[in-house]
């Protein structure tokens, strides 16, 4: 069984791009206007004869920029990397507020991952999560302070995996940590990001 020729492939495509009435594709080819109109009007039979001796007067040549070939599949391997960060943050347990805050999400598409990813049904439904018990906590932190050299999802989920918590539980003992370290105010001011902490703490209903 032969193999299709290049040429072949290359030959068919210019017939039908000019059968389309796209000209300016098969000009950017090198290919001009005495053979648009001599392929166009060419009876099948004849262009069955032309493919088979395309190869003679169709060469393929293929330029690879190596340095641009490097830059995209980088960017190609730091989006599947990010994706694959998601997808765990969100089977960890990470809570709508924190993917809103590190990658812009927003609710609905939050909620649509989850449904993706099959975690619909493990959204909590109103309540409070458990929060780390105080050995929790003590790891977390410390585990916090080990990853500081991750990206900020990766570092989430690395906390998570080693004080073997849930990302919202790693959440929750960051934000009761700076709740700690904050200076007191006068009575009847609330202090920055307890309307954020509060809505951490509460549940991700869709």
């Amino acid at each position: 069984m032969s193999k299709p020729c290049p040429a072949d492939v290359i030959l068919q495509f210019v017939v039908e791009q000019i059968h389309e009435g796209h000209f300016e594709r098969v000009l950017a080819l090198g290919f001009g206007w005495e053979q648009i109109r001599f392929l166009e009007a060419l009876p099948s039979r004849d262009l069955h004869y032309l493919f088979n001796v395309a190869e003679h007067f169709i060469a393929l040549r293929i330029d690879i920029d190596q340095a641009q070939s490097r830059i995209a599949i980088q960017r190609v391997a730091e989006q599947q990397r990010l994706r694959e960060t998601q997808q765990a943050l969100l089977r960890a347990g990470a809570p709508r507020q924190l993917m809103i805050e590190i990658y812009g999400w927003n609710a609905t598409y939050y909620c649509a991952q989850r449904k993706f990813l099959g975690l619909a049904d493990d959204l909590p439904k109103g309540g409070r999560p458990r929060t780390p018990t105080p050995e929790e906590e003590d790891r977390i932190l410390r585990d916090w302070d080990r990853s500081a050299d991750r990206s900020s999802g990766e570092r989430y989920l690395e906390t998570a995996r080693r004080a073997q918590v849930t990302v919202r539980q790693v959440c929750q003992a960051l934000e009761r940590h700076a709740r700690a370290a904050e200076p007191t105010y006068l009575p009847h001011r609330s202090p920055p990001g307890t309307a954020l902490a509060a809505r951490s703490a509460g549940g991700d209903a869709c």
